[in-house]
């Protein structure tokens, strides 16, 4: 049988993973919501991208990201990247800031072609933005369309 003490001990030890366990999922929390709103896409090769509809800071990061994936980013692209990100802590609404947020903000992709939506990624997050989380959408959007590879585009 098991004495007191090692039944104590295995408790200790279970409340620690379990502590443990919730802070790591919490620090990484993202949830990801894709949409296809033109079907065909599916089956097509996107050549290119270009990004717009965010700041130049963003902007900047998330074309660099695009690169590193090796995507192709041309100004002349028939294919665009609309960007739409929020950040709770830019939040200026009383309310939101006294009853805080199931996340702290979201980074949203609409891929159009000649303003038509044809496909929709977005990722909502707790904790802290970082340039990972740029990586982890595009990847994400990488499984779900297929875009021509390439290497660094000027």
């Amino acid at each position: 049988m098991f004495c007191r003490k090692e039944i104590l001990s295995y408790h200790i030890v279970m409340r620690f993973i379990t502590v443990l366990l919730t802070f790591i999922l919490l620090q990484s929390c993202e949830n990801y919501y894709a949409k296809f709103y033109d079907e065909s896409i599916k089956n097509s090769e996107i050549e290119c991208v270009k990004v717009k509809d965010c700041s130049i800071f963003l902007a900047g990061k998330i074309v660099k990201a695009l690169r590193e994936e090796k995507i192709i980013v041309r100004d002349d692209c028939p294919y665009t990247l609309s960007v739409t990100s929020k950040f709770i802590s830019q939040c200026t609404s009383p309310h939101a800031k006294s009853v805080g947020a199931d996340f702290d903000g979201y980074l949203r992709f609409d891929l159009k072609k000649d303003g038509r939506l044809l496909y929709r990624i977005q990722m909502d997050w707790k904790g802290e933005f970082n340039d990972k989380r740029i990586t982890s959408l595009i990847r994400k959007m990488k499984k779900d369309i297929r875009f021509k590879e390439g290497g660094a585009s000027p």
